[in-house]
């Protein structure tokens, strides 16, 4: 994004920062992205021969990997942040951009304690019993390094490098300007909304760079799983956190990525990616909010059993009505309800113009692949990833945290065979599922929903007297202008307050027949609800026809006067 008031000197740093993308790119091969972007207009194509010719074994895919990797932080967090959304991009280049590795060289030790110490305002040696000078992890944004508190316990210290923000937002206004650039002057897009997407993954890699939101993202998780004997999350060691220094327990363990040295600690993989697995499914599907950044090397087996995670830079929310749609697809599926499929996929996306007749009969081709099969031999990284083939053919524009329950789904049963081939995840996610349309169901929610439904007719109701009054008054008092004489005022305000109570009562019945219809159509809901729905539905239906007859009479009425 272009910011005002840039100096001249910023500009020419944008303008080099450009040429090197393109220089980049040249070396990889991709020209076709040059001219796609729209780079060119920054100067000429560099005349040098790509380290990567176009004929050679690497795919097109893993050279866009391999230019992130080159091109710094920003463009690599993007590039995981946007490997999830295979609603937007190829599923191939989904698996290439999920490899991307963010290890760098190390800041001196020298630089690190000077961080520290600026941040925490105190020296290292009263702030930690013990720190180790080698890190034990780095990366582009920071790195990780083992100490010791005064109360004996081991933690992880991730520092912030110096500078990296400056870095970022630089690149962070290139990208956003050049979205905004191509979505002006060309549809490379197509339908995406592609200005909205890249302020989104803006905004979340700003909140990497933000130690103290990380922390929160992090504790937030350790409270909700302090007492689950299966998983581990780090406590935040606040006194030593801040928004550059971040202090969490240290997890001693092996990453899940190393299968060899699993193997070699004898860990059992099968158990491991099931614990994984419901761990993140009870966030998904119950919590709202989970752990984003699904790379195995996010995860460690410790030694007594337990998952642990590490690294809460990235956070997915996803909102109540997201989640049940997700399942509404699911159930969908394993119904044969091609109705239920494609009114949710269409209720979820935001193409009004989209060819429903079409999209029906590309859903009853996925759906017949699935229906009878059991749940717990449908393959849900499978249908996950052709719901969101559907979505981008049809440019649904849904959601990104709908798009994003899809994706992860697609990722997490990738770790979970990656650990055990023989992993079921439709078995895992039975219960879930199960558990979430026996909950939509039962008297209690469709109760609140009923509820909620009278509760929007009321505050309708309760504002319609007062708007009118203030319609009235306005009338009155020659404030507003209207083409017609009002006579007979006590008669209209009557008249008026006639309609009202018409509509009130119309707005209760319609809230009646929705509740009603809702019990009927309630997936897995037990006999006596559907019973108690025909019933109410018969005699809510009778009220409308009563109300709708005696208006007709009245007005036959009226005209015989």
């Amino acid at each position: 994004m272009r910011v005002r008031g840039q100096s001249s000197a910023d500009k020419m740093r944008q303008f080099e920062r450009h040429r090197e993308i393109i220089k980049v790119l040249a070396e990889e091969g991709l020209h076709i992205v040059i001219a796609a972007a729209g780079l060119r207009r920054f100067g000429p194509i560099p005349k040098h021969a790509p380290k990567t010719q176009p004929d050679s074994e690497v795919t097109v895919e893993e050279r866009i990997r391999r230019t992130l990797e080159r091109l710094g932080p920003m463009f690599v967090k993007v590039g995981q942040a946007i490997s999830t959304r295979t609603d937007v991009i190829s599923p191939e280049l989904a698996t290439a951009l999920s490899k991307l590795q963010d290890d760098v060289a190390p800041e001196s030790f020298e630089v690190v304690r000077s961080v520290i110490e600026a941040e925490l305002g105190a020296s290292l040696e009263e702030l930690f019993a013990h720190f180790d000078e080698v890190p034990a992890a780095s990366a582009s944004i920071g790195q990780v390094h083992k100490a010791t508190l005064f109360d004996g316990s081991s933690v992880a210290v991730k520092v912030q490098r110096p500078g990296v923000q400056g870095i970022v937002e630089r690149d962070i206004g290139i990208v956003t300007s050049q979205v905004r650039w191509l979505d002006a002057h060309t549809d490379v897009f197509g339908d995406i909304d592609a200005v909205s997407i890249a302020d989104e993954f803006a905004l979340a890699v700003r909140e990497e760079l933000d130690y103290i939101k990380e922390a929160s993202n992090a504790e937030m998780l350790w409270r909700a799983f302090r007492d689950d004997e299966s998983v581990a999350f780090p406590r935040v060691h606040w006194a030593t956190t801040t928004s550059k220094v971040l202090t969490l327990d240290w997890l001693d363990g092996v990453r899940m990525n190393r299968l060899e040295e699993l193997d070699s600690s004898g860990a059992n993989r099968a158990i491991l990616a099931q614990r994984g697995i419901n761990c993140y499914l009870r966030q998904m599907l119950e919590l709202g909010y989970f752990h984003a950044d699904a790379h195995p090397g996010n995860y460690f087996a410790l030694p007594d059993g337990r998952v642990g995670f590490t690294d809460f830079g990235r956070m997915g929310w996803i909102s109540e009505e997201s989640r049940h749609r997700f399942i509404d697809l699911v159930w969908a599926a394993i119904n044969r309800d091609y109705g239920l499929a494609t009114d949710t996929l269409v209720a979820v996306g935001n193409n009004p113009a989209v060819d429903d007749v079409a999209l029906r009969r590309e859903v009853g081709r996925l759906i017949n692949k699935y229906h009878g099969r059991e749940l717990g031999r449908i393959n849900f990284a499978e249908l996950s990833a052709e719901m969101l083939g559907l979505i981008r053919n049809y440019s649904l524009g849904v959601p990104s945290d709908f798009a994003l329950i899809l994706g992860t789904f697609v990722v997490l049963e990738g770790v979970g065979r990656m650990l055990d081939p023989e992993f079921d995840f439709a078995t895992t996610a039975k219960p879930y599922i199960t558990q979430v349309v026996q909950e939509r169901s039962s008297p209690e929610v469709l109760a609140g929903r009923g509820l909620r439904a009278f509760g929007h007719a009321m505050r309708v109701l309760e504002q319609l007297p007062d708007s009118a009054d203030r319609v009235l008054r306005r009338l009155s008092k020659g404030e507003v202008k209207v083409s017609v004489r009002v006579t007979g005022y006590d008669d209209l305000l009557s008249r008026l307050q006639e309609l009202v109570n018409r509509l009130a009562f119309a707005i209760i019945v319609a809230a009646l027949i929705i509740g009603f219809a809702s019990l009927l159509s309630a997936a897995g809901a037990p006999a006596w609800v559907q019973y108690v729905g025909q019933i109410g539905l018969f005699a809510a239906f009778g009220i409308s026809f009563w109300f709708f007859g005696s208006i007709i009479l009245a007005r036959l009425r009226g005209r015989k006067r």
